[in-house]
């Protein structure tokens, strides 16, 4: 099963996007290109998974899943189902007025009870609960399991390595394998304070202590500082030269952290982790797994 890519970017391209049977891809796109993808989407070939499933409202969440078992010809325990999407206290909660949460592990129930062996998740992670993350991750091990093939499509790109180390991204030119920087150790500036950035025509000085994380995307440096993003004009190397004696630490090719922001870190699976920053968002930052124990003994040692 494949989708063509041009039918997404609405030029030539050689490219296709391919479910692969056991396996999971996770694509960063931008929000144009995630509704036309919707709408490529051949229901009869594949399940797309979105936050607004079809439910019916009148029914409660026990008697919904109940109804998609038996239209599906499935044999799951009902009961066991429940158990594992963390749905045994809201069984008798009506559809009308579930939250978004019970609707999210809804929609991954039925990508478990469908009978399509290629699933399309959109957006999974937006506006997910940490457990909902966390039950993404035990569902989309269970369905690779099962042979079933997953693309994941997002508009963030920490949301795509939420899902994976190795990510991709569709853009005017097709679809690319996320390129990250060499994450070699470069020398430290300690004699600065302040960094230059950009906003839109104006340069910024802005304190280092302030920033929450840097990211590097497309070719540019982004600084993060209270839900503003400022462009850096370096590279994510020069940036780490320039605030590795500040407490700033390289947790994954793309992602440098202000160790004295990190909150916490959490592991999905065995291999994908990510650093939460202490802000209003909890934003949460991918960590490589080779970097897993070193970051714990920098922010030991802060």
């Amino acid at each position: 099963m494949k989708i063509n890519v041009s039918e997404i970017i609405g030029t030539e391209s050689a490219d296709y996007i391919n479910f692969e049977a056991g396996g999971t891809k996770a694509i960063q796109m931008s929000f144009e290109y995630l509704n036309r993808l919707k709408e490529a989407s051949d229901p009869k070939s594949f399940n797309v998974v979105r936050t607004n499933i079809p439910v019916y409202k009148r029914l409660n969440i026990k008697d919904h899943i109940s109804f998609y078992n038996k239209w599906y010809d499935r044999k799951f325990n009902i009961d066991d189902l429940m158990k594992q999407f963390k749905l045994e206290d809201a069984g008798k909660t009506r559809l009308a007025d579930a939250g978004d949460e019970l609707n999210q592990r809804l929609g991954f129930v039925y990508s478990l009870l469908c009978e399509q062996k290629h699933i399309l998740f959109i957006e999974p992670f937006f506006q997910a609960t940490r457990e909902n993350i966390h039950l993404f991750h035990k569902l989309k091990e269970q369905l690779n399991d099962q042979g079933k093939s997953i693309v994941v499509a997002v508009t963030k790109t920490e949301d795509a390595f939420l899902v994976q180390p190795e990510i991709m991204r569709l853009t005017q030119y097709g679809l690319q394998e996320v390129e990250t920087e060499d994450d070699s150790p470069a020398d430290n500036d300690s004699h600065i304070s302040k960094i230059k950035v950009k906003a839109e025509d104006k340069t910024l000085f802005v304190n280092i202590s302030d920033i929450e994380y840097l990211e590097s995307n497309e070719g540019k440096v982004f600084i993060n500082i209270s839900r503003e993003k400022f462009v850096m004009e370096s590279t994510l190397q020069e940036a780490e030269k320039k605030l590795g004696s500040h407490g700033f630490y390289r947790c994954h090719r793309s992602y440098i952290v202000n160790l004295h922001k990190v909150r916490e870190i959490i592991t999905w699976s065995k291999n994908t982790y990510s650093v939460v920053i202490e802000n209003p968002e909890e934003s949460k930052i991918p960590l490589s797994r080779t970097k897993y124990n070193e970051i714990q003994e920098r922010l030991i040692t802060l």
